[in-house]
């Protein structure tokens, strides 16, 4: 009986000590790749355009292929980054994800309350002076990803949906 206790309680203590490791480690690690892929692409703080998925192409985990994706790397160890995001019809959405992959912050065309989107991130090292009067977002983590969402009605549409989505700009801030 008390060795069959012992077997119960190591396999108790194994099983809590994985899942508290897979909870700590398994967001970073999956950041640490997508850091990795957006690194070979561009540099930080420089929105992608990429073009409209399809079944033969997937930068984002299930991408639809109704939706025009935009996205960033976001890097504010040293300065505030303002982030300006066009809307265009019939919706719009930017969103930041921290580098343990909690979503911070998500505004739509609905929510923003002004055309285009403007946002300045901060993050935990952040200079935070001089940013009165500014939209202010404190993002949990001084690297991360900004990702954009369009919709795109139809093929004859992406278009002028990718004209709007090509004016998103990434300005640090001194």
């Amino acid at each position: 009986m008390r060795r069959a206790l012992l077997w119960l309680l190591g396999i108790g203590l194994g099983a809590a000590l994985v899942h508290v490791a897979a909870v700590a480690l398994l967001p970073r690690a999956i950041m640490s790749r997508v850091f990795a892929g957006f690194s070979a692409q561009t540099p930080p703080n420089q929105f992608v355009h990429p073009p409209l998925a399809t079944h033969e192409t997937r930068a984002v985990v299930r991408p639809s292929p109704d939706l025009a994706y935009s996205s960033a790397l976001f890097d504010v160890s040293e300065h505030p980054l303002r982030v300006i995001v066009p809307l265009s019809a019939p919706y719009t959405s930017l969103s930041g994800f921290a580098d343990n992959t909690d979503n911070f912050f998500a505004l739509n065309d609905q929510t923003a309350g002004t055309d285009p989107i403007d946002v300045v991130i901060v993050g935990p090292s952040t200079a935070r002076s001089g940013l009165e009067g500014l939209r202010v977002i404190e993002a949990p983590s001084d690297r991360g990803v900004l990702l954009v969402r369009r919709v795109v009605a139809n093929a004859d549409a992406f278009a002028a949906v990718n004209a709007v989505r090509q004016q998103a700009r990434v300005e640090l801030l001194p």
